[in-house]
């Protein structure tokens, strides 16, 4: 199962989706929450979205809903 979240890109404040599935960990680096992707490349983004702020849009209470 997949789920694509809407996240807002740190840098130009533009939308991006990202799909769940393929998201290694996540942490916070003062203001900025950074994904890293589970795969080869090892790619990461900055959002300004805190983890717990994305499970509860997406995911209900901290993905317990």
């Amino acid at each position: 199962m997949r789920f694509w979240i809407q996240c807002t890109r740190f840098e130009t404040e533009q939308p991006i989706h990202i799909n769940i599935a393929l998201v290694g960990s996540m942490w916070r680096d003062g203001e900025r929450t950074v994904l890293a992707f589970v795969g080869g490349d090892g790619e990461r983004i900055e959002v300004v979205e805190t983890p717990e702020q994305m499970l509860d849009r997406h995911l209900g209470t901290h993905g317990t809903a």
